[in-house]
């Protein structure tokens, strides 16, 4: 069956695509137990420039199948989703070639519209991936990626480790002591934007993801659902004359509409800037961060961690935090098969 894949760039068009895509990732995740796309994707359904593509497949009257390209950053990164009744049947294969493709082209001119409304190209039809070096995220590590990574020649290049740990109450979680000179406070929406962007970038500058997020993509987060700004400590260290240093961060997150019964917290990230670090801060950021989950009733703490940063991984190893999932990043190494 030939597949016809729409694209477009920036924003998806409407709230009507939105939740098509909304409800496609839902049902991919009721199947698989873990959640096809990750929290920027998503942010990029409503807030994104032209170097974001979105591609979108149908059968059946339904949306079958979905992928993002993300054009940011060093190299150009994707996830992609295909509706569980439309599995097997050579549609994941064609959205990554798809994707690859559009990880090639140069941006959009002036122009160009950005979405071409026709049936892909003979290129995007049989599969192969473009040149470009995309690198592709799959949540899970499920074997239906595993598979479809080797078929297009693709290997992994990074891993995403998912860690967790069971909380007690707030008296099993005490507020962790500073030393002299820091001092530990909420993030004030407005005050601290910029601080926090200029702080971020310097704790993450060799991060792919985290360390390029400017004042609109933590704009975006706090439109979400979720934001508290109580959540969000900055750690800040006095000086002899002038404002006060922000050195350190701990965010939470506690998603809203869980289960009944179920109180999940995350640790959402932990910065350090390089001039404090090596003091320890990281630990003390982590048990803040933990104290203040514990202190909102959450039960369960997740954090997300990549699999090289030993230090990092050792941290929250420390912290009590073990194992519970793997995302992993494919990159292409060799020429795919066809179909």
């Amino acid at each position: 069956m030939e597949t016809a894949i729409l694209w477009h760039t920036g924003p998806l068009i409407d709230d009507v695509e939105i939740a098509q895509v909304h409800d496609l990732a839902a049902a991919a995740e009721r199947e698989d137990g873990v959640a096809p796309l990750s929290e920027q994707p998503l942010l990029n359904l409503r807030d994104a420039t032209d170097d974001v593509v979105h591609l979108l497949t149908w059968r059946a009257g339904e949306l079958a199948g979905y992928a993002q390209v993300d054009k940011r950053g060093d190299a150009p990164s994707a996830e992609l989703v295909v509706r569980p009744g439309h599995r097997r049947r050579g549609l994941g294969f064609h959205l990554l070639g798809s994707a690859a493709d559009r990880a090639a082209e140069p941006p959009p001119t002036a122009d160009d519209d950005g979405h071409d409304g026709l049936p892909a190209s003979r290129a995007e039809h049989d599969g192969e991936p473009g040149p470009a070096p995309l690198r592709v995220w799959a949540h899970g590590d499920l074997p239906a990626a595993r598979g479809l990574a080797a078929r297009a020649g693709y290997a992994v290049v990074r891993e995403l480790l998912v860690l967790e740990r069971p909380l007690g109450g707030p008296a099993d979680h005490p507020a962790p002591t500073l030393p002299d000179g820091l001092r530990l406070r909420a993030f004030v929406p407005g005050q601290d934007d910029d601080a926090w962007v200029r702080a971020n970038a310097l704790a993450f500058a060799q991060h792919p993801e985290q360390g390029r997020l400017t004042v609109a993509d933590l704009h975006a987060r706090t439109r979400e659902d979720w934001f508290d700004p109580a959540g969000l400590l900055l750690l800040e260290r006095a000086t002899p004359a002038g404002p006060a240093e922000l050195v350190g961060f701990v965010w939470t997150k506690v998603p809203t509409g869980q289960p009944d019964g179920a109180r999940e917290g995350e640790i959402y990230v932990v910065g350090v800037v390089p001039a404090a670090q090596g003091e320890g801060l990281g630990r003390l950021l982590t048990a803040a961060g933990l104290a203040h989950l514990a202190a909102q009733g959450v039960t369960t703490a997740v954090l997300y961690v990549d699999g090289d940063n030993v230090p990092a991984v050792r941290t929250y190893e420390r912290a009590g935090f073990t194992r519970r999932a793997v995302h992993v990043q494919y990159a292409r190494t060799t020429r795919g098969t066809a179909a």
